[in-house]
């Protein structure tokens, strides 16, 4: 059994896929199948390409991302839509770069709430070398603002700007269809019974930013320096290299975007 974990930004790639998918689809749990079923159901799709990707902190079922790439095909196949085979990729020393290593840093600077929000970003980003290379211009998401009433501070509305507009910097359309979606009956239409949380991987660190009442206090104006710092311009350093290079140097990015920051 293989446990390793390599940095694969660009996966094999069938060459019959190139301008044939409509979107490149994020799968983790429900709330990604939900994404592109309402999308479908909204403007119809014919092919999309199921992307599976990892950080380096996921613990649980891993084997539960290429089931619901199965549960998406069947929720699917009713509205004319096909389901390629899913890619996965991965860049734990990208993550590793611009989240782990400097988080004391960033903690410092900008507040305990950098964490998530740097892991959602690298989630996106990840995709889009992929996306550029396979000739798709959206990337669908399940990122949502509420979650029956419960806020996370990745999917707030700071962190989801910051995230749109680094992925339309490269002419990559970040689709979020249940943006705006706090209802879990409509959830229930969308993929049937399926619990918030559940039948997908856990993450060693979620909730960090969290304290010991599962509350926390946002500071706007600390995110918005962390996004606007640092996070969207040394993930705009990695991606431009990575499509201009097919490789970067995540310790340099960080650390020119760091140095400048502040000056």
């Amino acid at each position: 059994m293989d446990f390793t974990l390599p940095d694969l930004i660009f996966p094999e790639v069938d060459p019959s896929l190139v301008g044939r998918c409509d979107c490149l689809v994020e799968v983790a749990g429900r709330d990604s199948v939900g994404a592109v079923v309402a999308l479908a159901r909204e403007e119809g799709l014919e092919s999309v390409l199921p992307t599976i990707a990892y950080t380096g902190t996921e613990f649980g079922d891993l084997h539960a991302l290429q089931e619901n790439v199965i549960r998406m095909r069947r929720l699917l196949k009713p509205l004319g839509v096909r389901v390629e085979a899913p890619l996965v990729l991965g860049s734990p020393r990208w993550w590793h770069a611009t989240v782990g290593r400097v988080n004391s840093i960033l903690s410092r600077r900008y507040g305990p709430w950098h964490v998530c929000v740097g892991c959602h970003m690298y989630l996106h980003a990840l995709r889009i070398p992929l996306a550029r290379r396979v000739g798709i211009t959206r990337l669908v998401s399940g990122e949502r603002l509420g979650h029956a009433g419960r806020r996370k501070v990745n999917q707030g509305p700071l962190a989801v700007e910051a995230y749109r507009r680094l992925a339309d910097g490269f002419g990559v359309r970040l689709e979020l269809p249940l943006l705006e979606v706090d209802d879990e009956e409509y959830l229930l239409d969308l993929v049937g019974e399926w619990g918030e949380g559940k039948d997908q991987p856990s993450c060693t660190l979620a909730g960090n930013y969290l304290d010991l009442d599962d509350r926390f206090s946002l500071d706007e104006g600390m995110l918005r320096a962390y996004l606007d710092e640092y996070l969207v311009p040394v993930t705009r350093r990695i991606v431009y290299f990575l499509l201009e290079r097919g490789e970067a140097d995540y310790q340099a990015a960080v650390r020119e975007t760091l140095k400048g920051a502040r000056n």
